[in-house]
């Protein structure tokens, strides 16, 4: 397994894209917080992620060895935002509440720099590698 290749790298990278997604997404419903009638989106990639990895559980029996090596394929994950309907916090239908969408937007920029951070530790660790091999 190369180090791209690598599932903790592909999680990662699609948690960045997730996170940069939510940012967007976070922006627009801020943008909208005076429309009528507008309903805020969200991206409930974890919640997805976390039925991809459930929905393969292994069967008691398993006829051939080779089947115990299946993983869910997680980089399946939809990307997409949601409308989410269930609330409506005002007269004129709007459902975004600015409190809310500022605290995902904090919570998501903290988690974005981790993953970036894990991101560079694991750069930083393939630098020591290949310079320490001509050593």
């Amino acid at each position: 397994m190369t180090f791209f290749n690598s599932e903790s790298f592909g999680l990662l990278k699609n948690y960045l894209d997730v996170a940069s997604l939510r940012q967007k997404v976070v922006a627009h419903n801020i943008a909208n917080l005076n429309t009528p009638g507008y309903k805020r989106l969200i991206v409930s990639f974890e919640d997805k992620l976390k039925e991809a990895l459930n929905s393969e559980k292994l069967p008691l029996t398993v006829p051939l060895k080779q089947h115990l090596n299946k993983r869910p394929d997680w980089q399946q994950v939809s990307l997409s935002p949601e409308r989410n309907y269930t609330t409506t916090m005002r007269a004129d239908a709007n459902n975004v509440d600015l409190e809310q969408e500022m605290t995902l937007l904090t919570t998501n920029t903290i988690c974005y720099n981790l993953a970036v951070q894990r991101l560079s530790g694991k750069f930083e660790q393939l630098s020591y590698v290949i310079t320490s091999r001509g050593r």
